[in-house]
């Protein structure tokens, strides 16, 4: 039976970057679904600090604006057609740029959305939409049983792979400058460097190194030591790519034999407008996996506890607060993201 479809015109609030140096909220009217599209009432959203810090500061003055975010958690309202697998309250996360806006109703396509289990909070949940990217990440690097990996930044991305490698059961070792950070790494579980890539042995015979950069602006000099730490392992090993950053390499026979990689996004057809509504199909790079493959694994990780947002400090604000929670962050504070609540009886939830 084909779901009815609520055509009533409602109102959020949303954040728009282009008004100045920090957002603040503002009330827009929300359209009808369409095909392939669900309506979801937001219990909370993510702060991605990187990629929202980053358009901030690219919109402002230019007279365009932009809503932000694209992590969010709630309930379905309305489920347009052909948008199979969901019905009106389900538990859902969602994502998508310039759609699981930060807001109190938001309209995203399905295959950018799953289903949450009763036994996950939704606060946790929200999580999931940047830990597919960091799922995405690990499946670029390719890793394989044994290889050592090591993480730079323990922002949300790196914290996030950080885990999510761990999970796969490699020995995992993140290093930040802030200690603050490598605190909530250790509340993870995760050994830490305070020292960037410490001196110490080669890696044994047979073995491999990959190194994660998730940090932000110059990063010639830690591109350059993350390549020496690698290339002491006799194995194939790589530096991938993850945040935005900038760095010169010099390629020479000193450099050995490494992998330098990227990993964009979160998984193969993510900002593919057809495929998220469910118009055509994807079919993802050997080893890799479709957004929405990627989303689902991502959640499962956050249901079987390998990866734990209830540990990683994350504050919980009011929408109201958006300014304050957004000039913290251009701070690097100890807690690595925000979550905007919308719907406070979430909390009671076990």
């Amino acid at each position: 039976m084909t779901p009815a479809v609520d055509t009533r015109p409602v109102l959020s609030r949303r954040l728009l970057a282009g008004r100045g140096a920090l957002p603040e909220p503002v009330e827009v009217g929300v359209g009808p679904v369409g095909t392939g599209e669900l309506r979801i009432r937001a219990a909370y959203s993510l702060i991605s600090p990187g990629t929202e810090l980053h358009y901030l500061d690219r919109l402002m003055g230019t007279g365009e604006t932009f809503p932000l975010g694209y992590c969010s958690a709630g309930t379905v309202e309305a489920v347009g057609p052909g948008a199979t697998g969901f019905a009106v309250g389900d538990r859902v996360t969602a994502m998508g740029w310039g759609e699981a806006t930060h807001g109190d109703v938001i309209v995203v396509p399905y295959r950018l959305c799953r289903r949450v289990p009763d036994t996950v909070h939704l606060a946790d949940a929200v999580v999931a939409n940047l830990a597919a990217t960091a799922v995405h990440a690990v499946d670029r690097a390719e890793l394989r049983p044994g290889d050592e990996v090591a993480v730079v930044g323990a922002g949300m991305v790196g914290l996030l792979i950080a885990q999510t490698a761990a999970a796969a059961g490699h020995r995992v070792t993140v290093t930040d400058l802030h200690a603050g950070r490598l605190r909530t790494a250790g509340a993870l579980g995760v050994p830490v460097w305070e020292t960037p890539f410490p001196p110490g042995p080669p890696a044994p015979a047979g073995s491999s190194r990959c190194v994660f950069l998730c940090g932000t602006g110059e990063a010639s000099d830690t591109l350059a030591q993350a390549a020496r730490w690698a290339s002491r392992a006799p194995v194939r090993p790589r530096v991938v790519g993850v945040g935005r950053f900038a760095a010169r390499v010099e390629f020479s026979v000193d450099l050995g034999n490494l992998d330098l990689r990227y990993a964009a996004r979160c998984g193969a057809g993510y900002r593919d407008f057809a495929y998220a509504r469910g118009y055509t199909d994807v079919t993802p790079p050997r080893g890799q996996a479709t957004v929405t493959e990627n989303l689902q694994r991502a959640l499962d990780l956050i249901a079987d506890g390998a990866i734990r947002p209830d540990r990683m400090g994350l504050p919980r604000l009011p929408l109201e607060q958006a300014a304050d929670a957004y000039a913290e962050l251009r701070g690097r504070p100890a807690h690595p993201a925000v979550v905007f609540a919308y719907e406070p009886a979430e909390e009671s939830r076990t």
